[in-house]
């Protein structure tokens, strides 16, 4: 009710096929379980969210997606939910 997540304020089905795609990445470059990523995971939750690894995460998430994040943008990806929201943002862009 007034408890929604920040992932459910933009399109239900295509934010959360992000918010899942992103997780997959993210526990690939960061050597987590999926499981273990959660929207609120962020560099103060994963040891191995460093500098160099988020470099690697945005490249990815370009990657995946054909998208491209400005500097500025870069780095405000520092949760899974800021992530798939600012992904899907860019998708419905086009």
């Amino acid at each position: 009710m007034g408890n929604r997540s920040p992932v459910e304020e933009v399109d239900q089905d295509g934010l959360l096929a992000v918010m899942d795609r992103v997780r997959q990445i993210a526990a690939d470059l960061f050597a987590v379980p999926v499981d273990g990523l959660t929207e609120e995971s962020s560099p103060d939750s994963i040891g191995s969210w460093d500098s160099l690894n988020h470099l690697n995460l945005v490249l990815a998430l370009e990657q995946e997606w054909g998208i491209q994040f400005s500097p500025e943008e870069m780095e405000e990806l520092l949760s899974m939910a800021r992530i798939a929201r600012m992904v899907a943002g860019k998708l419905g862009e086009g």
